[in-house]
């Protein structure tokens, strides 16, 4: 009996001794993170609040966005009026063009 106490007191100490220092490092190591965790979201934090600022300082007023996006319609619909003047302006000189070579080819043939 006192061999086998004197064989499993030790086993017994350095096995608690192992799993109290595996906790403590555990420990550690969540605190660790943790921190590593903390400080990200910070930074994360800083660089929305950045962005938000920066949103407000360079970019334009719904107003102004508005005004915008009215006078893009209004070049839209001009370009598309004087796109179709063209068009009209090329099919009339087609038919002039083909009754000149309907004319040149048919001289005095009628």
């Amino acid at each position: 009996m006192e061999i086998l106490l004197a064989v499993l007191g030790p086993m017994m100490g350095g096995l608690i001794s192992v799993v109290v220092f595996v906790n403590k490092k555990n420990g550690e190591f969540m605190t660790t993170e943790f921190n590593r965790i903390h400080d990200s979201i910070s930074t994360i934090s800083e660089k929305v609040d950045d962005l938000r600022l920066n949103v407000a300082e360079n970019y334009v007023t719904n107003d102004q966005l508005t005004n915008h996006i009215t006078s893009e319609e209004s070049w839209h619909v001009r370009f598309g009026e004087e796109l179709a003047q063209t068009r009209d302006e090329c099919t009339a000189t087609r038919v002039i063009v083909d009754r000149m070579w309907m004319d040149y080819q048919n001289r005095g043939k009628l």
